[in-house]
């Protein structure tokens, strides 16, 4: 299998899990976990912008804009 044969593969395999009522449940509580859909500044306790915690924050985010992006492409395009 070639590298487009397994991209197209991996699109499929990505509709095929979260195409469904229990990936779709799955996948919101995911984006709620990583707080998608909110701007967040991480502070430590004295106030401070914590940056290791806004990268943590930005890493979870990118998993979400990942499963998005594969989620919009057609499994056959």
């Amino acid at each position: 299998m070639d590298r487009d044969d397994r991209q197209k593969q991996l699109i499929i395999d990505y509709h095929a899990t979260f195409d469904t009522e229990h990936g779709k449940r799955v996948f919101e509580n995911l984006k709620k976990c990583a707080r998608y859909n909110h701007a967040v500044v991480f502070r430590d306790n004295a106030g401070r912008i914590d940056p290791l915690e806004m990268a943590r924050h930005e890493g979870m985010r990118s998993v979400i804009v990942d499963i998005e992006t594969k989620l919009r492409k057609e499994p056959n395009g």
